[in-house]
């Protein structure tokens, strides 16, 4: 799904492949590539119009009334560190900035001291995404579902988590979202305890559900999907950012799809200065992502028969790989990831 919207801070992983579980998702996928059909042709600025002609819900698209945010965004300083998603400039540093940047950079890979230094509540400026997306409108009938957002951590750093949450709370429909989960999985850091949990209280839909041993990622989103009340699973890392209008696309696509794998298109936060790369207007060119025969994932350019069948910048990428981003829950969720 070629839908920019969501920012992630780049940094090395580190992790294994359980081969199994990864078998069971290339099959998985190959068998929804194969049997699912070809979307039909969308309208311009908006998804496919589902059959209501047994409905009694209401005719036409949401408003962008009934599609505000959990959270109204405070007022931004155009001046503030990394403002609208400016990279941060950190000018002549004392010897005891410099060893705080050091630090913070070898424990999470990326410019914590930068981080710290900018708003939680940063807006990313002008939405630069192609008008079809910025345009693009949702039918009522029968209505997007709602989703619970699920994000795992060990031992993040303190303000990349929050901004995560807050980026979420503050673009995504409260109409839409249900809860957000945080899943720790065992942090040892003292700032992840009982600060955390005090923070995220007061923001009501947020909780916190932790592992006492690390199990990792999989086995940490296994928990939360279960805690789950959502129609609909949305995973995100927990350094991420999102542009207005990230939520609603991939609802729409699960609309219409119930056991469709989406993604968004997902652009960089520069590990060294936060800047935000906005996505381009009129991308020269496409990628997908996919799985070698080592179940390593990588990049690929899109084959041109498959940018042939897009209609419109909103029109799916379809991939054999779909990276679980958002996942349908309950029957698909447990049939693929569940194992023990």
């Amino acid at each position: 799904m070629m839908l920019s919207g969501c920012f992630r801070v780049t940094r090395p992983v580190k992790g294994a492949v359980f081969c199994v579980l990864g078998l069971c998702f290339l099959l998985h996928c190959y068998i929804s590539y194969v049997a699912s059909p070809l979307s039909p042709l969308l309208p311009v600025g908006s998804v496919e119009r589902p059959n209501t002609s047994s409905s009694s819900c209401p005719l036409g698209f949401y408003s962008k009334e009934e599609l505000k945010p959990r959270l109204q965004r405070p007022l931004q300083d155009p001046g503030a560190p990394g403002a609208h998603g400016k990279p941060f400039l950190s000018g002549l540093m004392t010897q005891q900035e410099q060893q705080e940047n050091q630090k913070g950079f070898n424990k999470n890979q990326f410019n914590q001291f930068a981080s710290d230094r900018i708003s939680l509540h940063r807006d990313l400026g002008k939405d630069t995404r192609h008008p079809d997306c910025v345009e693009q409108k949702f039918w009522r009938c029968p209505g997007l579902p709602n989703t619970s957002v699920i994000i795992v951590f060990h031992n993040e750093a303190w303000s990349t988590l929050l901004r995560t949450v807050y980026s979420v709370l503050h673009t995504a429909p409260a109409a839409l979202l249900t809860e957000m989960i945080l899943v720790d999985d065992a942090s040892t850091d003292d700032h992840l305890k009982a600060a955390l949990e005090e923070h995220v209280e007061k923001l009501q839909i947020v909780r916190v559900l932790r592992q006492r041993e690390r199990k990792g990622l999989i086995t940490a989103r296994l928990m939360g999907a279960q805690a789950a009340g959502g129609e609909v699973l949305t995973f995100l890392d927990s350094h991420c950012e999102c542009f207005d209008g990230w939520l609603e696309p991939l609802l729409a696509r699960i609309a219409e799809q119930p056991s469709a794998v989406v993604s968004p298109k997902i652009n960089i936060i520069d590990r060294n200065n936060l800047w935000v790369h906005k996505p381009v207007p009129r991308p020269q060119r496409y990628s997908r992502g996919n799985f070698d025969w080592r179940l390593k994932f990588g990049w690929e350019a899109v084959p041109e028969e498959e940018l042939k069948r897009r209609k419109n910048e909103t029109y799916p990428i379809r991939s054999d790989s779909r990276k679980y981003v958002q996942k349908s829950r309950l029957l698909y969720f447990n049939l693929i990831l569940k194992y023990r």
